[in-house]
């Protein structure tokens, strides 16, 4: 797989009308992805105070340093908080997830939970994967040559730049420190 590889919009489509079967938070975890660019370990590092507060989802999700890529060790002054807004399908994603679900674990408990630990942990970074996987195949796409958990955030890049052709806005936006580094610009 080329890592510059990512969904099609007709493969996005796909995926989303899928979504609808699927279990509400591993659907959350998908569209989150899609919506906000995070990695999956931060995706996986949410905690429902993040995105929810008084019974309405946040519009602006605010990652912290600690669970951010780099966030800590050596480099950890260099990373620094981000703050995302959440657009509609965002927080429709979230209306229908938690309001589903219900919040009652409160706002330290983690937004995707281990049924391991009686829910007090995150799910890990694999089972994420596996998750994602299982609603590709679902959704009829091949997960093999494109789709994994880091192709949402690829697809959220592409979604981006298309709209503002700003590359420094996408660069900020999804928390690189450098477009040397990393294969953001959408080929053409």
């Amino acid at each position: 797989m080329n890592r510059a590889d990512c969904p099609t919009v007709q493969e996005e489509q796909l995926l989303r009308q899928h979504l609808a079967e699927c279990e509400p938070r591993a659907a959350l975890l998908v569209e989150l992805g899609l919506e906000a660019g995070l990695r999956l370990s931060e995706l996986l590092g949410l905690k429902v105070g993040d995105v929810w507060h008084a019974g309405q989802p946040k519009s602006v999700l605010r990652v912290m340093r600690h669970a951010l890529k780099g966030g800590h060790g050596v480099r950890r002054r260099s990373v620094r908080n981000r703050q995302i807004p959440l657009n509609a399908a965002a927080r429709t994603a979230l209306m229908n997830c938690l309001g589903q679900l219900g919040t009652n674990s409160g706002a330290d408990a983690p937004l995707f939970p281990s049924q391991k630990g009686g829910g007090h942990l995150p799910i890990q970074r694999r089972h994420g994967g596996r998750l994602i996987k299982k609603i590709f195949l679902g959704a009829g796409l091949d997960p093999s040559p494109v789709w994994a958990g880091h192709s949402l955030r690829r697809r959220f890049v592409r979604r981006l730049y298309a709209a503002t052709r700003d590359i420094c806005l996408v660069r900020t936006a999804i928390g690189q420190s450098s477009i040397g580094n990393h294969a953001i610009i959408p080929r053409v």
